[in-house]
């Protein structure tokens, strides 16, 4: 499935559009329990000021972006059709992995005044 295709099924979901099963007063279907699980890791890592989690999440972004040829910042960015701003930000996600997870190594605090 190409990205136009998945966007325009998303479209028809979340407006009630298409041959769904979602419906405006189900609130039964599948728990997201990776999504809800990352959800409580977020707050954790926030609450333990863990920098290098927020490294992981970055690569956990960028990796399927790279494979897709689409990354999500705002809005959905085709590598075919904005390749410059698509090479941009996967890049911004990789330098700010590679910081994020440094700080298991490097004290940073050390550098400031």
């Amino acid at each position: 499935m190409n990205k136009s295709s998945h966007l325009r099924d998303l479209s028809k979901r979340t407006s009630g559009g298409g041959n769904t099963n979602v419906s405006a007063g189900n609130t039964r279907g599948s728990t997201k329990w990776r999504t809800i699980i990352a959800l409580v890791l977020m707050y954790i890592t926030i609450l333990m000021d863990w920098q290098w989690a927020w490294g992981i999440l970055f690569l956990i972004w960028v990796i399927p972006d790279l494979f897709r040829g689409v990354t999500y910042f705002i809005e959905p960015i085709e590598k075919k059709e904005n390749p410059i701003l698509y090479w941009v930000i996967v890049i911004s996600w990789i330098l700010m992995s590679l910081y994020s997870l440094s700080t298991l190594f490097i004290d940073y605090n050390q550098y400031s005044y």
